[in-house]
C-alpha cells in the first residue's frame, strides 16, 4: 500500500464539481442529439408510411375509375376509398387508419381524404406526428378520365 508523501494531497471539492459539471454536459449533449435523431427517424418513417397510404388510394381510385367510375365522379365530398373499394365520405370512421391501412382509433392514425374538381383528384392524408404538437400531411394530385 502507498502512503501519501508530504506535501502531496489530493484533489479539491472544487476540481470534482467541474469535473463533474463538464461529465454531465457532455452526456447531457449526447443525449439531446440521440433524442432529436430518434424523433428525425420517426417523423420519416411517418412520413414514408402516409405516402404509402396516399399511393394506395391513387391505385384503388384508378381501379374504381375503371370498374365504377359513377362511384368517384361526381361523388360531391371529400371521401376516401376503404379496402372494400366503396366510397365513403371523408369524415366516416374507415377514412382513419394506421399504417398498415386498417381502421383504427389509436394513434399514430391516418386520415385521408379524397377531393374532386372536374377530372382531377386531391388525395391528402393528415395526422400529428410523433411529438403530438404538429398536423404534417402529405398530398397528390392526379388526374382521371371518364
Amino acid at each position: 500500500m502507498l502512503r501519501p508523501r508530504a506535501g502531496e494531497r489530493g484533489d479539491t471539492i472544487v476540481e470534482v464539481l467541474i469535473a463533474i459539471a463538464i461529465v454531465s454536459l457532455v452526456l447531457g449533449g449526447a443525449y439531446v442529439t440521440t433524442n432529436r435523431s430518434l424523433l428525425a427517424t420517426r417523423s420519416a418513417q411517418e412520413r414514408g408510411n402516409a405516402l404509402k397510404l396516399v399511393e394506395s388510394q391513387l391505385e384503388q381510385l384508378k381501379g374504381l375509375s375503371k370498374t365504377d367510375p359513377d362511384a368517384i365522379f361526381g361523388y360531391g365530398t371529400a371521401f376516401c376509398v376503404p379496402p372494400d373499394n366503396i366510397p365513403v365520405g371523408a369524415t366516416d370512421p374507415k377514412c382513419r387508419v394506421n399504417s398498415a391501412g386498417t381502421q383504427t382509433t389509436a394513434e399514430p392514425s391516418y386520415r385521408l381524404s379524397i377531393t374532386q374538381t372536374g377530372n382531377t383528384f386531391s388525395i391528402v392524408n393528415t395526422w400529428t406526428d410523433v411529438g403530438g404538437k404538429i398536423t404534417d400531411n402529405v398530398s397528390m394530385v392526379y388526374r382521371l378520365y371518364e
